[in-house]
């Protein structure tokens, strides 16, 4: 298991191990079938067991972590039939996600995304993946955030993290990178454009083509 930082011990210990331990799966530092022991990761993050156990008991919750026979506590893997199913929930969310914004998002939130595409082409040409992918699931929650619906951000964060988490873990290619760019800015342009039911099968054929990029 990776080294983790240790705490602040001014924050919420349990809040901020949750945070940490998440984070550190999503980013593939800790990886499917590792076991999450709560002597050890309070030992790493220099915190009693106690909020280690709430954060795991929240990590399960959200299906990032599970029990297995020997009630040990253990990251749960993504495989690509996870992506193939969230892949049907995304492609019923996020064309919805459009049709809510249309009246709604405002000129400098769209300059909000064209700056994260910005900053995926500069990851890409770097070579970042993992912030390639932090950027990626940015730009699809922020399109959520915008819509202030709670739920429907709630639901669409969800399936983006497996989907981060996947494609971490499998390394998507760099010509799969610069379409997942390419189809991000068209989207975009017809927000900008106002050109709401061509931005929504943008959409929906980016989602169809993300599946087919990395899945076939």
């Amino acid at each position: 298991m990776n080294r983790l930082k240790a705490i602040n011990k001014n924050t919420t210990l349990s809040d901020k191990a949750y945070q940490i331990i998440k984070q550190a799966i999503i980013a593939n530092e800790l990886k499917p079938g590792d076991l999450l022991t709560e002597e050890k990761l309070a030992e790493q993050l220099q915190i009693s067991r106690t909020p280690i156990k709430a954060a795991l008991g929240r990590l399960i919750y959200e299906e990032f972590a599970y029990v297995n026979d020997n009630k040990n506590v253990v990251v749960l893997e993504v495989s690509s039939q996870d992506v193939k199913d969230i892949t049907v929930v995304r492609i019923s969310l996020e064309p919805v996600v459009i049709s809510l914004l249309e009246g709604k998002i405002t000129d400098e939130q769209i300059e909000y995304l064209e700056n994260i595409n910005q900053k995926q082409r500069i990851s890409f040409e770097n070579g970042k993946n993992e912030e390639f992918l932090a950027l990626d699931y940015e730009f699809h929650t922020k399109l959520a955030e915008y819509t202030e619906n709670q739920y429907l951000m709630q639901m669409v964060g969800k399936a983006n993290l497996v989907v981060r988490r996947f494609l971490s873990l499998s390394g998507p290619g760099i010509k799969s990178n610069m379409k997942a760019i390419e189809e991000h800015e068209e989207i975009v342009k017809c927000l900008k454009n106002g050109e709401f039911s061509i931005a929504k099968e943008a959409m929906n054929e980016h989602l169809g083509n993300v599946r087919d990029r990395f899945l076939f």
